[in-house]
């Protein structure tokens, strides 16, 4: 499956509450005992026609021409020439469909968010760990963190590459700390030192716009000498731009 970009997650966020709400719907016709069975599922064509809509936007979003199933919608009779069992078989099998759609959704969304939550969380929680001296350049902090990967399991070149992926924005050239493809997230590290801490910020800004040009996801890992006072309103305005997220690890 090719990598999704920004706004492809946010459509496919948007798809998945449609699809989540389609279900629910769907369920509930199936199971309100109120109403007479005859009449009931006489909005199984419409639901059909309305499910392969979602199936064909997934198909585009997620770039898998055959992966969901679809129905031959102008074949089905109208609910005045089918009896309300046909109708009633028809309707479940959409809601199965829309179902396995849900879950296809589903994850293609959280196991790319859940990751990158799980990688912060490791990284917040080690990095200080393997900080044996105080660092006096960035490239220490960088190379603890992929010491950090390394015992992760991950493998360089195919789980994570250093300093690798340059392209261009606004006539600078980017060079991310660290990339992890299957994640499209890329990973920066900012050395924050003495009358450094307005030039750091600044510095991840401008990262911000760039980097979101090309990766989903941002990590920004932030090794304070002792310089951030409040970490809240460090991190506040810088994480309000997206899926961008602040470690602040102090020494």
């Amino acid at each position: 499956m090719a990598k999704n970009t920004l706004d492809t997650t946010r459509e496919l966020k948007v798809l998945l509450a449609q699809v989540k709400g389609f279900c629910d719907t769907i369920e509930d016709i199936l199971h309100n005992k109120d109403a007479a069975e005859i009449g009931r599922y006489s909005c199984f064509k419409d639901m059909a026609h309305m499910y392969n809509d979602f199936a064909e936007l997934a198909r585009k979003l997620l770039r898998v021409p055959s992966m969901f199933y679809t129905f031959e919608v102008d074949k089905m009779p109208g609910w005045a020439d089918s009896t309300w069992p046909a109708q009633k078989k028809t309707l479940e099998q959409v809601w199965v469909s829309a179902k396995m759609l849900y879950a296809s959704l589903e994850g293609s969304v959280d196991f790319a968010d859940d990751e990158f939550d799980n990688l912060e969380n490791f990284i917040f929680s080690r990095l200080r760990t393997v900080m044996f001296d105080r660092p006096q350049k960035e490239v220490e902090v960088q190379n603890a963190i992929e010491s950090l990967l390394l015992g992760r399991g991950l493998s360089k070149g195919t789980d994570y590459d250093r300093e690798t992926g340059k392209f261009e924005f606004s006539g600078k050239e980017y060079i991310p700390d660290f990339i992890i493809p299957k994640l499209q997230l890329c990973i920066e590290v900012k050395l924050l030192r003495e009358n450094r801490k307005s030039k750091v910020i600044e510095e991840i800004s401008a990262d911000i716009t760039a980097y979101s040009k090309q990766y989903e996801r941002q990590l920004f890992v932030v090794y304070d000498l002792g310089f951030i006072q409040n970490e809240e309103e460090f991190r506040r305005d810088i994480e309000n731009a997206g899926a961008v997220k602040v470690i602040i690890v102090k020494h």
